[in-house]
């Protein structure tokens, strides 16, 4: 079954494959045209899904004043998506917030249905701990970061997936759980390119939150939205937390495609990367031993996939 891809998507190269020099050029003139493109959108043209259906789809992402004047440009990508979704919700913590008056850009959006809505600052777990608690039983929520330009049919395949697959989590972009001796190496070295979670649901999957990843109904274990809990063991490596969320609840995780593209940003430069921030200082391999032994159930699900070939 092949995959739907948009213009942008098609022609940006995948991943991990280097072309010295010309790979960057590539890159940043397709970034610049994209970007051109999603900014020319008519604003008072963009809506939300009116037709009534099967399931809701609210889509949720957050953002930080140093991105409040960019983060219009990932909202208009998601309006703009094949499949429409039926909400955007756009969290904003509190304390940043205070006393920053919203610029235009984003008061239009809300004018076309995007939510606004303010809350604890949690990091990137602002996007869900809140609304876990309020998701109806037809209601899938689609997590997203807020600096990239998504795809135009994005939501649709993810949907179009997790139609054939209704007890998994759903991601466009995640990596394997990848061991070395019977022992789970560091996350930094986990693989993105394999055939695991491709075409089979696995617990190995670490999700990439911010690319695209969709969340059925109680799919996520009890714990998932306590803030104590997350503030304990999780606040700065939220994809960590919802993978153990994920197994400690019998719920597995399935890719959307196999390569990775590469991101078209909303901004020249990334100014924050919390991930990489975690990986180089060891935050991501201490995460995950706290992780899992707190929730052994969850290890043990991921453990049960060692022979998994890759």
């Amino acid at each position: 079954m092949s995959v739907k891809m948009d213009f942008w998507e098609r022609i940006m190269i995948p991943e991990r494959i280097r072309i010295p020099f010309l790979g960057g050029v590539i890159y940043k003139t397709l970034s610049k045209l994209a970007r051109k493109k999603i900014a020319s959108l008519d604003t008072s043209n963009l809506c939300l899904n009116r037709s009534k259906r099967e399931h809701i789809l609210t889509c949720t992402l957050t953002t930080f004043p140093d991105r409040i004047n960019t983060v219009q440009y990932t909202i208009k990508s998601l309006f703009n998506q094949s499949l429409k979704p039926d909400r955007i919700v756009l969290w904003l913590a509190e304390n940043e917030f205070q006393n920053i008056e919203l610029p235009q850009s984003i008061l239009d959006l809300e004018n076309r249905g995007l939510e606004i809505r303010y809350c604890e600052n949690y990091y990137g777990h602002k996007r869900y701990y809140k609304l876990l608690g309020e998701q109806k039983d037809n209601e899938c929520l689609i997590m997203f970061d807020d600096d990239i330009i998504f795809p135009y049919h994005l939501i649709e395949r993810l949907y179009d997936k997790w139609l054939q697959n209704k007890k998994c989590i759903i991601c466009d972009r995640g990596q394997v759980l990848t061991f070395h001796n019977n022992k789970v190496v560091n996350p930094g070295r986990w693989s993105c390119i394999s055939k695991v979670g491709l075409h089979e649901p696995s617990f190995r999957i670490l999700a990439s939150p911010g690319g695209g990843c969709l969340i059925p109904p109680k799919a996520l274990y009890k714990d998932a939205s306590d803030v104590e809990k997350i503030s304990e063991y999780a606040l700065k490596t939220g994809d960590l937390w919802l993978m153990f969320m994920a197994a400690e609840n019998d719920t597995k995780i399935l890719r959307s495609y196999r390569y990775h593209r590469t991101f078209i940003l909303s901004e020249d430069v990334q100014t924050v990367q919390l991930g990489r921030e975690a990986i180089y200082l060891g935050r991501y391999l201490d995460t995950f031993n706290r992780l899992s032994k707190a929730y052994p159930h969850a290890y043990s699900n991921m453990l049960s996939e060692i022979n998994t070939k890759e």
